[in-house]
């Protein structure tokens, strides 16, 4: 423009129309979230990897493509710490809190002062929110929607996949279905072989958050789950109540150890296979 004075009316000769639509920000990358807690003075290089490690454990993000995508648990999770302990989730409460930790370890200040002036407020706040605030508060969001089975109000509600539409008599009503409308009915339930060994009624198979199990058709009235796969026998007597047998068996998180077959009954349990050799020096009569 040319110069020109205050007030000074000006002819528009021309308009040239520039159509532009905003961006949101680009989604979090390992390097961007790294360069951003840099900026921001929060953690330190050793501590970088397991904040991101922590963030895809909980289920709080995604890792995609080195891309982080929020998840609901992320989400849920966030608004709660925003909504009720916004002070604890800011940039500069953290990034002060580095620098006390930091002096802390070059023996400029006390730890116990420090922790005193953050345990007191936070604790304080903590029991407050304990009785304002409830777990439905934060998992529950009510919808204008009626029950197509009991003709209650539906609710969303975030489980341990993500959020999913839920009537909200639970436990009268247990209707469910998907979030998204265009989500595929429900899977029918897959049965198996197997009968219940404490009702009689058909097992079926159900996927959990450690993997596959059979559980009793008859729930809620027979509550009965095992696990898909079966122990495998090692042929080894339990060395400990003489009356069992040591097995191969799975845990939750699929790592393999052996123990009694008499559990609860008998407690023995270990990690390493056992053999059925005594030991040439104490004489137990197992090894591994």
């Amino acid at each position: 423009l040319p110069a020109l004075a205050e007030q000074e009316a000006v002819a528009c000769d021309q308009l040239h129309p520039n159509q532009h639509f905003t961006q949101p920000p680009a989604r979090f990358t390992e390097a961007s979230l790294v360069k951003t807690l840099e900026e921001h003075g929060i953690g330190r290089p050793s501590t970088y990897a397991s904040i991101m490690n922590t963030l895809v454990q909980r289920k709080y993000v995604r890792l995609e493509k080195r891309t982080f995508f929020p998840e609901d648990v992320g989400m849920t999770v966030s608004d709660l710490l925003v909504n009720h302990f916004s002070q604890y989730v800011d940039y500069d409460f953290t990034a002060k809190m580095e620098e006390h930790l930091d002096a802390i370890s070059l023996g400029d200040e006390e730890w116990r002062p420090v922790i005193a002036d953050f345990w007191k407020p936070f604790n304080a706040l903590l029991k407050q929110k304990e009785k304002e605030v409830s777990k439905g508060d934060v998992t529950t969001e009510a919808i204008d929607q009626d029950c197509p089975e009991c003709g209650k109000k539906l609710v969303i509600k975030l489980g341990r996949r993500g959020k999913f539409i839920a009537c909200s008599g639970f436990p009268d009503c247990r209707h469910t279905a998907p979030l998204s409308g265009d989500s595929k009915e429900p899977e029918e339930p897959v049965y198996s072989d197997e009968k219940c060994e404490k009702c009689g009624s058909q097992m079926l198979i159900k996927e959990g958050r450690y993997g596959k199990f059979l559980a009793c058709s008859g729930y809620p009235d027979c509550k009965n789950i095992q696990p898909l796969e079966k122990p495998k026998s090692t042929g080894i007597s339990c060395p400990d109540c003489k009356e069992g047998e040591i097995q191969e068996k799975k845990s939750r998180r699929g790592k393999i150890f052996y123990s009694c077959n008499r559990y609860p009954k008998c407690k023995y349990a270990l990690w390493d296979k056992p053999l059925a050799t005594p030991c040439p020096k104490c004489s137990h009569p197992l090894i591994v």
